[in-house]
């Protein structure tokens, strides 16, 4: 959004602050209560009423659906297709199902703030969206007086996320007027003011130069906050450090001195500023008076710490660790504020960086915490260098300290990146020998990972070792070791899986029935296991009823799968998401006509239709699909991830399908979205090129025009896997002109022959056998095209001593040298780099 500058701002703002919006509500109709979870009853009592431009009264029967994003469906005894045994009245287990309602509870007082408020906001966007903000807003202001600080927070945050996502002025500035105007009313009704509200909308309006407008919110704000007017600072700071205001940054910096017993909110609010801004020149001068042990901020103390290290003001961190080491109070953070300056110096190897760590802990005399360890690793792993990460724990493990469970989740999760058998190993090895003080999510990600790797005996390893460390084993965990077996198709092993799941006194949840159900090929299985799910107290999730519908879809039950939709139990919430999940369903199994024609409907009903779902559709179109319908589906993706993947999908289609007449008019048509420097189209152009060697006869035509788009269009380098494909493309066409075009292509992106066997020195072998491929691949066109002197002069060239390249000659040689009708039938697909 481009705006111009305070003045002209200022005054149209001005003018919408005043504004009040004045739609009215109609009087609700009565209808059957229906409870909407995180609201007051106020807003409840609002959702139930229709509000129209007219003013008249009209009824409710799509109004809760349409801004809750739930499509009504009729449900009469007539059009009702039962699934057996779901809504037979099954008795279950008391105790369990109090377990489990105790645990629900418990998780719904750890999220109930951020889920209440993410509720509301939804609801609320989905008005705005569906009735117009002006309408909304006169709406929830007709009950605001009804309303709690959840739901104004809510809605603040919407009018600013809609503010900050326009590029209309005039409409981004209506919005932070009404986001002005709910601000005021939290004011008034004695409400206070979260930093986490207020904190976005002050940004960006600084980030637009708007004075006038900060003004009013920092005013509403600290009034109905007194006790923020400090740590609105940071914000006052920052908004003439936006504005380049010299003399009024150095006014602030005045009321920054070493005098008093530590250092005020106020001032280090400004000082936090200037750190997050890098100002240079002020901050050269604070440091020299400041005393850092005044610093009562750990989050200051951090961006202190971190701005130094960025600058390589070595002298100023070293003077402020000495003094901190000496201070009874600051020497507790001195080992954390050497990870921060070690992690944060910039154009630092890894391994240059943990020299850093150690000789500054040993100058300073202290003992790596854990903490600090802990940001060592977590440096490391975000650097991919697990190994070395892996050395820094196994030291740790050695010094005596304790692993905690949050060091163990970075190197889990970067494993899980890499997965390396090694790796994976050593991790094992270190959880079972070092002081280690894991949790039951560390175990379960271990135990993945070794399902992961098809070392299903270390994973019931680490089962065996939770008694060691006063750990019990979960659900979750069995599920890792049976959805590792069912990824191999090893049914019996599965089913033994449960068992021992019983014997152990873990209860099967949700998720294990859900997999139960979906490996199931039988309608007779699918229904067993969803009534013993049923027996058992387990509650019925989203991820069953689409396990439900995957399984029935797989076993050739379409219309079993469509009735999940319709049975009474099925929350109206999640109909959206099942449906979807319906349309990838029947796309998958053959039935892709009746997907079409769900997606349409839902298209109709303005229903958020999974991008997932829409790429089912693209890619399991048959050989007689309409290619106008694959480019509508396409450009029905709108985040551009999924659209890439849709687009690209649509591109092999038409090129599998002899549609390649249409590939260069798609690619021509979205150019500019494909040249966007966020989207990384190279990997699916090597698809394509994939596709177009595999395709016969070979368009050779089209592998050229691809090529010359890539380059004099989007303006980068093919890879050499792509030129690869196009080369085995020019083989398979006996196609020599053009293969030397792409050999010199190849020779330009690749490195000289002469410097191979220095390649394998270095270890970069990768690099040295795509070189060897494409030899190899130029040696096939020569041979394919008759060029036998061509072949053996190329030959000539080829390091002898090489034996992936002698390799590819003598198969070229074995194929190549036969009759027409004894190389049909020992015809080979050649393997290519990667694939």
């Amino acid at each position: 959004m481009v705006v111009s500058k305070a003045n002209k701002l200022s005054s149209v703002f001005i003018s919408r602050i005043k504004y009040s919006a004045q739609s009215s509500i109609p009087s609700a109709a009565t209808v059957k209560n229906r409870d909407i979870p995180g609201t007051s009853q106020a807003v409840k009592d609002l959702l139930r009423s229709k509000i129209s431009s007219s003013g008249t009264e009209v009824p409710l029967s799509d109004q809760i659906s349409t801004l809750l994003h739930v499509s009504s469906l009729e449900k009469t005894d007539d059009n009702i297709l039962k699934i057996p045994s779901f809504n037979a009245k099954i008795p279950i287990d008391i105790s369990f199902r109090s377990k489990e309602l105790s645990r629900e509870r418990k998780e719904r007082r750890v999220y109930k703030k951020n889920a209440l408020s993410r509720r509301f906001a939804k609801i609320f966007r989905d008005s705005a969206h569906k009735l117009g903000t002006d309408a909304t807003f006169g709406a929830f202001d007709r009950v605001a007086k009804e309303m709690s600080v959840t739901e104004y927070n809510a809605m603040v945050g919407v009018y600013f996320e809609l503010a900050e996502k326009s590029h209309d002025l005039e409409y981004a500035l209506d919005h932070i007027g009404k986001a002005f105007e709910v601000l005021k009313t939290m004011r008034d009704r004695g409400f206070q003011i979260e930093e986490s509200v207020y904190g976005p909308v002050l940004e960006y309006l600084i980030d637009m130069d708007m004075v006038d407008e900060f003004r009013g919110f920092k005013d509403v704000i600290s009034e109905a906050s007194p006790g923020l007017v400090e740590r609105l600072g940071y914000y006052e700071m920052l908004l003439w450090i936006q504005l380049g205001d010299g003399e009024k940054v150095e006014e602030l910096c005045g009321d920054i001195d070493g005098n008093g017993d530590c250092l005020t909110l106020l001032q280090e609010s400004y000082l936090l500023a200037l750190c997050k801004k890098e100002q240079k020149d002020h901050l050269q001068r604070l440091f020299e008076i400041i005393d850092i042990t005044k610093v009562r901020s750990s989050d200051l103390l951090a961006n202190i710490f971190g701005y130094l290290s960025k600058f390589s003001l070595e002298s100023f961190a070293r003077k402020f660790l000495w003094e901190l080491r000496e201070s009874d109070e600051g020497v507790k953070n001195v080992s954390d504020l050497i990870s921060i300056y070690s992690t944060c110096t910039p154009n630092l190897t890894v391994e240059d960086t943990i020299l850093k760590f150690n000789k500054m802990h040993e100058e300073l005399d202290v003992m790596p915490s854990s903490t600090s360890y802990e940001k060592l690793v977590k440096y490391s792993c975000d650097s991919n260098e697990v190994v070395t990460a892996l050395d820094v724990v196994e030291k740790m493990g050695e010094a005596g300290v304790t692993i905690t469970a949050d060091i163990l989740h970075s190197l889990l999760h970067a494993i899980d990146e890499v997965l390396e058998f090694n790796l994976v190993r050593r991790i094992h090895s270190i959880m079972c020998t070092k002081s280690v003080k894991p949790s039951n999510e560390n175990f379960r990600s271990m135990i993945r990972l070794c399902t992961r790797i098809r070392d299903f005996e270390g994973a019931y390893n680490m089962l065996g070792n939770l008694k060691n460390f006063k750990l019990e084993p979960n659900s979750s965990m069995f599920n890792c070791i049976l959805a590792g077996y069912f990824r191999e198709k090893n049914v019996c092993s599965a089913l033994m899986v449960v068992k021992q799941m019983k014997e152990a006194g873990v209860k099967p949840d949700s998720i294990t029935y859900g997999y139960l159900i979906n490996n199931c090929n039988r309608e007779d299985t699918i229904t067993k296991y969803y009534n013993e799910m049923k027996q058992a107290g387990v509650q019925a999730t989203k991820r069953i009823y689409m396990s439900l519908i995957d399984a029935y879809a797989a076993s050739g039950q379409f219309e079993k799968a469509k009735q999940v939709l319709l049975d009474p139990d099925v929350p109206a919430r999640y109909q959206n998401e099942l449906k979807s999940e319906l349309i990838s369903a029947l796309a998958s199994h053959g039935k892709r006509a009746d997907a079409l024609i769900l997606y349409e409907e839902m298209k109709e009903t303005k229903c958020q239709v999974d991008p997932k779902s829409i790429i089912s559709l693209i890619e399991y179109c048959d050989s007689n699909g309409d290619l106008n319908t694959l480019v509508q589906l396409a450009d029905d993706l709108q985040d551009d991830h999924s659209w890439i993947d849709g687009f690209f999908r649509m591109i092999l289609f038409s090129v599998r399908n002899r549609k390649s007449s249409n590939v260069l008019d798609l690619l021509k048509r979205n150019e500019v979205r494909l040249s966007k420097k966020d989207i990384h189209v190279e990997y699916h152009f090597d698809e394509v090129f994939w596709a177009i060697a595999e395709t016969e006869p070979t368009d050779v035509k089209l592998g050229m025009d691809l090529l010359r788009y890539i380059k004099e269009e989007l303006g980068f380098v093919p890879s050499r896997k792509s030129l690869d494909f196009l080369l085995h493309a020019c083989v398979n066409a006996k196609d020599m002109k053009n293969g030397l075009l792409v050999w010199k292509e190849y020779q330009s992106a690749a490195l000289p022959c002469n410097v191979l066997s220095f390649l394998r020195q270095a270890s970069l072998i990768l690099c040295s056998l795509v070189m060897v491929y494409g030899f190899g691949r130029m040696y096939q066109v020569l041979l394919a095209a008759g060029d036998l002197e061509g072949a053996k002069t190329l030959a000539t060239k080829i390091p002898k001593e090489d034996k992936d390249v002698q390799h590819v000659i003598e198969e070229s040689q074995i194929v190549y040298s036969q009759t027409p009708e004894k190389k049909k039938s020992n015809k080979k697909r050649i393997v290519f780099p990667g694939k």
